[in-house]
């Protein structure tokens, strides 16, 4: 009887340790998840970036061929740049 008391015994402390080492990866999947999403975010954030700046760059190079004035066509381009980064801190925040 004692015997079997002392396997059991043995046996619920090796559950207790496999228990708390799949809680602890467990916890660390979760943190990793997070952690992934958050970079996730981040380059999807990159990517709307990039495709807005070329559609700036085609948007100046069809600016440049129509009217040939360097000048108003990097002002007005410079000006889109600010809006949209204007757009994007706000949607940050």
């Amino acid at each position: 009887m004692e015997e079997t008391i002392e396997r059991l015994s043995q046996k619920i402390d090796a559950l207790v340790v496999h228990f708390q080492d799949l809680r602890q990866k467990y916890q660390e999947s979760l943190s990793k998840i997070d952690t992934l999403s958050s970079q996730l975010e981040h380059q999807s954030n990159k990517g709307q970036e990039l495709e807005e700046k070329i559609k700036i760059l085609k948007l100046s190079s069809s600016m440049q061929t129509e009217t040939g004035d360097n000048k108003a066509a990097r002002k007005k381009i410079n000006e889109l740049v600010r809006e949209i980064d204007k757009c994007i801190a706000l949607l940050n925040n």
